[in-house]
């Protein structure tokens, strides 16, 4: 369905079947200008080639992705990147700012966790990334300013307007482009607690984190680090990043699933346009739920889609959050074989009993969800 009077904004998010991992997508068109959004890129459920092909289908050669959000660094979000980099181009990436001790501890989970022995993403992402890439470092929410509101003033323009290399938590970032009112907001928050517990371990076979800074130096203790890492209880991640990407204003979404070889639509019955994107974040620690309503409180009433964190794990997810965010819809990317019992029963039951519809998106292409902006004035989908 078309109208012959006006080119809305039109919005087209795609949570990507990957298995245990995390693909998804947003194509803005606007107008005659397009703009893309990628958030994570990996698997570690599809082979090398299967991977390689879900990213070539996704998008022709040399499509332009104008943001890449990664939002952290463990291998099965983002072992797609080298077919994504090769295959696209890659305007901008925004990522987490980490910390050397942090770039060990991803380092150690990668190697032990994924058997991944490439760090150059972890220590230099302009390297890795080249020359035409801008990387742009989101640096991590301090105590002072948490529950600090967003300034709606303060707007990067992303698409060659400016220059930055580091943007705080909660900076409000824009294309660019007349007449597209979107916008995406990160946030990176710092997990210590399980850092706190492996240097504890460590500690106990004679080990600092200043000793195993390398591939080469992990391989060499390899043993030692092996039983300090199964002391501690979760993964082993320092920073997270999150991402709130919609609207201010009421608008509708429409969600399909090809269920069944069927393509089978579910029109939300509230305005939901905005998203919130999870990534691998440990609700649990600190005060990271009340700082996200606070800080986005009068954003949440346009959320109507939020992705679970952690591919459904009972360890990162928090049902307070769903107490002044009440979303239509929650996406649980899995694998249907994982090892972990992901998703969680006990977080399954939490959404339920909160009135709000689970997408389970495995590596099954029937689970793929994509979702189509409804233009709630003109009472009509457009695509």
């Amino acid at each position: 369905m078309t109208s012959r009077n006006i080119n809305p904004i039109r919005v087209i998010r795609t949570f990507h079947p990957v298995g245990q991992g995390a693909f998804y997508t947003e194509r803005h068109m606007i107008d005659e200008d397009k703009f893309t959004i990628v958030f994570d890129c990996g698997s570690t459920t599809l082979k090398e080639k299967e991977l390689k092909r879900k990213i070539y289908s996704t998008f022709p050669k040399d499509h332009r992705i104008d943001i890449l959000f990664i939002s952290h660094f463990h291998a099965d979000h983002i072992n797609g990147l080298n077919f994504l980099k090769e295959h696209c181009e890659i305007k901008n990436v925004v990522l987490p700012l980490v910390s050397p001790e942090a770039r060990v501890l991803l380092k150690i989970s990668n190697y032990f966790e994924y058997k991944l022995d490439e760090t150059l993403l972890i220590d230099d992402p302009k390297k890795y990334f080249g020359e035409k890439t801008n990387v742009i470092s989101v640096d991590v929410v301090g105590e002072d300013t948490f529950g600090v509101s967003i300034n709606f003033e303060d707007k990067f323009k992303i698409l060659g307007f400016e220059d930055r290399k580091k943007i705080p938590s909660g900076q409000v970032i824009v294309s660019g482009f007349d007449n597209h009112n979107w916008f995406f907001i990160p946030f990176n928050y710092r997990q210590e607690d399980r850092k706190r517990q492996f240097i504890d371990s460590l500690r106990k076979y004679g080990l600092e984190l200043i000793d195993i800074d390398t591939i080469e130096n992990i391989c060499s203790h390899k043993d030692e680090i092996k039983k300090a890492y199964e002391d501690i209880e979760g993964d082993l991640n320092e920073n997270s990043m999150l991402l709130f990407s919609g609207i201010k204003q009421e608008e509708k979404i429409i969600n399909f699933q090809n269920c069944h070889q069927h393509c089978c639509p579910l029109e939300c019955t509230r305005p939901n346009c905005s998203c919130i994107y999870f990534g691998d974040i440990d609700l649990n620690e600190g005060n990271i739920v009340g700082d996200i309503h606070s800080r986005l409180k009068n954003l949440l009433p346009s959320v109507g889609t939020i992705q679970v964190p952690h591919h459904g794990s009972i360890h990162n997810f928090n049902r307070a959050f769903l107490t002044k965010c009440k979303p239509e819809c929650a996406i649980i990317s899995f694998g249907n074989k994982n090892s972990f019992g992901h998703p969680s029963d006990r977080v399954i039951e939490d959404i339920l009993s909160n009135k709000i519809y689970p997408y389970l998106v495995t590596e099954n292409q029937c689970s793929m969800v994509t979702q189509l902006k409804y233009n709630k004035k003109l009472g009509q989908l457009f695509i």
